[in-house]
């Protein structure tokens, strides 16, 4: 195979024509040139038949990229047509028959790294191995991506359900003002006495949750917090209260012990 050079990271040559690299792209342009093509065969020329647009449509699908990324046209002295390595490929066939096969074999050598192959033994294992855990992650992280909202769905229904037996633990341990109220002893059937001693039970921070009792919703206290509120002057407070409710007046309780 004549007329072209390449060793190492030499540049690529065809017919003494040197052809421009930019990373996986290709001038276009310098292979039109090298080829010796007449100008009808500009890339410019080729680029807009629908069935290279087709191509370049399909690439950038495949490379998950905007056709911007695979062709780019640069003005000015130094400017021309770059392409990514495969359209330059299928550019090449479009040229001549010869300077295809050349790009066959030395193009796409150059571009899936051919110089790879003098690697050490041990650094091409260890490149490959990488290789495999990535490709094991991705796999492994696709899987969680996919099972995510199922993931989501049961912690929201653990959550739910959670929160329904505390508020379930919290009614059936709960009493209520009136509870509180007869199980500490004090004058029974006094109008509006729950009402006032569930405020102070909520002032002092015994409050549980309110609850649908019937029709009407009720303040639900912790008894043991309730019972140390008492024990600390509110049994005291609700006996003035109920007095003077009760029309006895004020009265002190001497030597009161609870």
């Amino acid at each position: 195979m004549t007329g072209y050079e390449v060793a190492g990271g030499s540049p690529l040559v065809y017919g003494q024509v040197a052809i421009r690299e930019k990373g996986e792209m290709l001038s276009l342009t310098d292979m039109w040139k090298a080829a010796g093509a007449p100008e009808n065969r500009e890339p410019k020329f080729w680029v807009r038949q629908e069935s290279v647009q087709s191509f370049i449509e399909v690439l950038a699908a495949a490379e998950n990229v905007t056709v911007d990324h695979l062709l780019r046209i640069r003005q000015g002295r130094n400017g021309g047509t770059f392409a990514h390595w495969q359209i330059g490929l299928a550019y090449a066939k479009y040229l001549s028959p010869e300077f295809h096969m050349w790009c066959n074999s030395v193009v796409r050598e150059r571009m899936h790294g051919h110089d790879s192959q003098h690697l050490p033994a041990e650094v091409l294992e260890q490149i490959e191995r990488t290789n495999g855990i990535v490709r094991a992650l991705m796999a492994r992280m696709t899987k969680i991506h996919e099972t995510l909202p199922q993931i989501m769905a049961a912690m929201s229904q653990a959550a739910v359900a959670q929160q329904m037996a505390e508020h379930n633990l919290a009614y059936r341990r709960g009493r209520t003002a009136k509870d509180i109220w007869d199980a500490a002893g004090l004058p029974p059937k006094l109008r509006g006495s729950t009402v006032w001693l569930g405020n102070r039970l909520s002032e002092m921070g015994c409050g549980l949750m309110k609850a649908d009792v019937g029709a009407k919703a009720v303040r639900i206290f912790d008894p043991d917090k309730a019972e140390i509120c008492l024990k600390n002057g509110l049994r005291h407070r609700a006996r003035v209260y109920a007095s003077e409710r009760m029309g006895q007046g004020k009265f002190k309780l001497v030597g009161a012990t609870e």
